[in-house]
Parts: structure tokens; sequence; C-alpha cells
């Protein structure tokens, strides 16, 4: 599953950066001084390069000043509007970057740096940082309304890449591409991206089928890390809505919760490095649509108080091959009507010989109907030597169906 994914991922996201035509921001009237107001000019450019059918927009070294405007979908305010064929491109990360002015947000602010409107197709950014300044917004500082880069608002996005960026200190989330339940974004890249700080979530991703999220750094955001979600809020269909994204070589670090997977189907987790996530490494988590053939494999997560949290019936979860350490809480924890999860292949060391490997926690005990744990399979798992034989599986659940957790192998 996971090779014909990033296959496939990787051929549909490559048509996302177009590199023929293009012109310069300071041609334009850009300073990138770090005190004029470049909107403006960067607008210019971007309409421009549109209007004449597409092409690659260049930011030169520089700190270019942003303020916010009312924005062209109609919602709060925005610095940059991307258009459909654009490519957006810095020609240094480090030496070109979008800031933020100081003091741009207020009450109920939903704001972004970059946006779009509408449908926005075969467009993209790279190589350039973006500053969301959030110390500098005050008391608005940790809001989460708005992004540092969302596409796809009343929208979605086609054939749509973010790659090579840095995206720091922004209100709300670092980089968001979203569709709608009935109008999916297609063909994303989220790639080799630095997103540190944020008050919110740092990369999240709705309403799509088919993303590749894939060697990007991501430090201390305030929510989770990565984020992809595809539940029916209108409908409460059972069926989940957004399909088929790898989450892979990721290195996460001090956020809420590494990956979650929230009512997705047909994704995998894989080869991502977690380390020191207030809450969980992975997390899979159910609304109304059903988390269905996901797969979690070859992570390495330490220093989480839960390796891999679950929460809700599903549809087939695999987690394999995947080395947890340090955790305090739980190695996998079973919460709230958990089914169909397989676990095989994982390497756990606790912080201590008494925490529980597999811990079945349901979230209230006598509920009408009683919450269950059904069709779970751990097996030819690995433990420590010493690990207490009563914590390799605690189970707090009074209703249980088809539950084999055993077969541990100590080392």
């Amino acid at each position: 599953m996971g090779s014909t994914l990033l296959a496939m991922a990787s051929a549909a996201c490559g048509q996302g950066l177009r590199t023929d035509g293009g012109s310069k921001v300071r041609a334009f009237g850009a300073k990138g001084d770090g005190v004029t107001d470049d909107a403006a000019a960067i607008q210019r450019a971007i309409d421009t390069v549109a209007k004449a059918g597409g092409g690659v927009v260049t930011i030169d070294p520089g700190v270019y000043l942003l303020r916010y405007r009312p924005s062209d979908d109609g919602d709060g305010g925005s610095g940059l509007t991307l258009r459909s064929g654009v490519t957006l491109a810095g020609t240094d990360r480090d030496r070109c970057i979008l800031k933020l002015a100081d003091a741009q947000l207020g009450p109920g602010s939903y704001a972004r740096i970059i946006a779009s409107q509408g449908e926005l197709a075969r467009a993209g950014l790279r190589g350039f940082s973006i500053d969301g300044s959030r110390q500098a917004q005050g008391q608005f500082r940790d809001e989460f309304g708005g992004a540092a880069v969302l596409l796809g608002w009343k929208g979605r996005c086609i054939d749509v890449t973010v790659e090579n960026m840095a995206v720091r200190d922004a209100v709300g989330q670092g980089i968001m591409l979203q569709g709608t339940t009935g109008n999916l974004s297609r063909n994303l890249r989220i790639a080799n991206n630095l997103v540190e700080r944020t008050s919110f979530i740092g990369i999240q991703c709705s309403q799509f089928d088919g993303i590749e999220i894939v060697g990007n750094r991501l430090n201390n955001c305030r929510d989770n890390a990565i984020d992809v979600y595809g539940d029916d809020t209108e409908g409460h269909s059972t069926v989940a809505t957004s399909h088929r994204a790898v989450i892979a070589d990721n290195i996460i670090r001090g956020s809420s919760i590494g990956v979650f997977l929230e009512t997705v189907a047909d994704c995998i987790a894989t080869r991502n490095v977690i380390t020191d996530c207030r809450t969980a490494g992975v997390r899979v988590n159910r609304i109304h649509g059903e988390p269905r053939n996901l797969t979690i494999s070859r992570n390495k997560i330490s220093g989480t108080p839960i390796g891999v949290a679950m929460g809700g019936d599903t549809g087939g979860v695999m987690i394999r091959d995947n080395d947890i350490r340090g955790f305090d809480k739980a190695g996998i924890e079973l919460s709230y009507n958990v089914s169909r999860v397989t676990a095989t292949g994982n390497r756990f060391v606790p912080k201590t010989a008494q925490v529980p490997i597999v811990l079945g926690r349901p979230t209230i005990l006598g509920s009408k109907p009683e919450e269950q744990l059904a069709h779970i399979d751990i097996h030819d798992n690995r433990v420590p030597r010493p690990h207490d034989p009563a914590k390799l599986f605690v189970n707090g659940y009074r209703r249980t169906v088809e539950v084999a957790v055993g077969g541990f192998t100590r080392e």
C-alpha cells in the first residue's frame, strides 16, 4: 500500500509547479526593505503573470513587509492572493522573506498571509520564508483562525505544491490546503518545508483525494504538527470524505500530537521521527466518518505520553514495525469504542516497567450502550525483559468482542 500511494502521489503532484514565463516582484515596485508595504506590488506581479497564462513570480533576497487588506474571498483579511497557474518562488529560502507587519490582527480575525480565491489550480509556493510576526500581534498572538498559507478556502486546490518553504511564528495554521465535502482538493504536495512555532496546527489538509506530505520539519506547534481531516460535518455521513494521503519522512518535535489522522481513509504514516510531543505521537480519531484502511508503520516515536492513540470505531488500522520509546501512559491507547485494529512487529520501551504497553480506556463506564473494544489483534511485539506481565495489557472495558492481545517477545 505504501509504495503504491507514494508512486501515485509523486506522479500526480509533479504537475503542480509552473516554470515557464514569469516576472520578478521588484519589477512591479516591491522594495524588499522591511519597511515599505510590498503587498500591492507583489500582487500586481501575481495578477499580471496569471493573466498572461501563468508562470513563475520570482522573489529576490530581501524582507518584503505585508499588511492585511480585505480578502478577495470576502472573509477576513489577507496579504496576498495566489492565482491559478502561478508559482511564487524565492531564489534563496533563508534570504527571501515575506514578513507580516506588526499589529495586523484584531478581535475575531480570520486572516491569511497568502490566500486564494475559489478553485486554485496548477499553482505553487517554493523557496522563500514567511515570518508571521506572531509576538508582534499583541493579545491576538495565540488565536487559531486563519493561517500563514491557506489555499482552497471556499473552493479547492488542484495540482498545488508547497515546497522548500520556511514558515515561522504564524498565528493559526502554518500551511493549510483544503477543499469542501462535495468538491475535494486533488493532487497536492507539501514537501521539504520547515514549520515552527505556530499558534495552532503546523500543516493541515482537509477534504482531499490524493496528497503527499513528505520530508517536512515541524517544531513547537501549539496544537498538532500534521493534521489530516475528512469529516462530513453537515450530512454526518459515516463515510470519510478525505482519501489517499502519504505522510512520510517528516521530523516532528515538541507539538501536541505528531500526526493526527481524523476521519480519513486509505492513508499511510510511515518513517516519521516524532519526539517530545505533549499528548501522543500518532492519533487516529473518528467524528462521524469512519477512519478506514490506515497504516502506521516504521515510525520512531519517543518522549510522548502515548505512542499511538485510537478513538472510535474504524474500518481497519494497521500499526506495525514502529519503534516507540519513553512513553509514560501507554504504548497504544484504545479509547472510546475502538474496533478493527491490528498491531504487530512493534518495539515498545516504556519509561518504567509499570507503564501499560496496551491500555484499554473507555471514556465512560456504565454508558448506555456500554462502550466496547472489538476485533483487536495485537501480537508479536517486543518489550523489555523486566516489564511487569500485568502491564502488558491493562483493559478497563467491561464489554469486549474478539480481543486478542499477547505473544510479546521480551528482549
